[in-house]
Parts: C-alpha cells; structure tokens; sequence
C-alpha cells in the first residue's frame, strides 16, 4: 500500500528526532491520510520543527542521517530534507522551521491532533491549519491544493471548524483577508 511507506519514513524519523529531543509536528499534504483517513498520495512528509534550529543546530541533523544510512539535502527555503528507502522507493521529509519566507506562528500548534504510526505517537496540525497555511503561500499548485480538499470536505463528510480558520488566519495580521479570500475562492466558504 503507497501510504504505508509514508507511515514507516515518518515513524523512523520521528523516532531518531524524539530520541534527540527535537519537538516535531507533521504540518503537510501528509495530514490528509495519516489524521483524516482520506485517500491521498502526499507525495512527501513536511515536519515542522519547534525547537531545534535545521542551520543552528546543523550537525545534529547531519549526524541523525549519517546513523541512519539517509541522504539529505537542501531544500529551496533553506531547509534540510532526508531521503529514506522504503520498499524501493525514496520518500522525502522536509525539516521546515521558521526561516526566510517559512513563518508559522507558535499559536498555530495550540489545538493538535496526535497520530499514531505503529506504535510511534506524534503530533499534527489539523485541517483548518493546514487549509490556512496552504492559503498563505498564495502559489497555484496551493490554491489546487485547497480546491482539492474542498472536494475532499465534501465527499468524506467532514466538518470544518470555520471559526477556527478564521483564528489561525488571524495570526497573519498582513495577509488574513487575502487568506480567507483565497480559502472562499477554491471552495472553503468562510463567512
């Protein structure tokens, strides 16, 4: 099953991370199958790291991959990504943190959902951040992202805590109009 190797790389990271005291949430695409169950191919794994540093605290990093036979890499933003083998294929998680154009407001994580991944507990974002943080990139592949889970919403029934949205938008003085604007655009109606 194509989920099963998210499971697996996310689980191992996370292990080798908690054994470390590196505090992670899992803040992507990945959302949608591991918390709601929803049939989605995510493609990759973003983990948000709260209180480590993947430039400041660089070796640490390096040292967790270089234990475990992973390749890193840089990403676009900055930001160190492992690469894992799992059954054949690479999977990819992304470390991100709050540098350059990444900002997630610590607020953002006051309300997350726990994950169980065989036996690995870990924290996540839940839908309503996830939508809000889709909406700040203001990106086209974001926006068919946001579409997509409206679709989503839909057809697996699920209730959205608008109120919610509206907080979490919130905590992007600058940019919450054009957040709730993109949101309503590609189908998550907030009043």
């Amino acid at each position: 099953m194509q989920l099963d190797k998210y499971k697996h790389a996310l689980r191992r990271v996370s292990e080798e991370l908690n054994k470390r005291g590196v505090d992670h949430v899992l803040v992507g695409s990945a959302v949608l199958p591991l918390v709601y169950n929803i049939k989605y191919d995510p493609r990759d794994v973003d983990l948000f790291i709260l209180n480590k540093s993947t430039v400041l605290d660089y070796e640490l990093f390096e040292e967790i991959a270089k234990e475990n036979d992973w390749d890193m890499g840089t990403s676009d933003h900055g930001t160190i990504y492992y690469e894992l083998i799992v059954g054949g294929d690479a999977v990819r998680v992304d470390l991100l943190e709050n540098i350059l154009d990444i900002y997630i407001p610590l607020d953002f994580f006051s309300s997350l959902k726990e994950v169980d991944l065989g036996g690995v507990k870990m924290k996540a974002v839940g839908l309503e951040e996830l939508l809000v943080l889709k909406a700040k990139i203001a990106t086209k592949e974001a926006e068919e992202f946001i579409n997509e889970v409206a679709r989503l919403v839909l057809e697996y029934d699920i209730r959205l805590d608008y109120n919610k949205i509206k907080k979490y938008a919130s905590l992007y003085p600058e940019d919450a109009e054009g957040i709730l604007k993109r949101l309503r655009r590609n189908g998550i109606y907030v009043e």
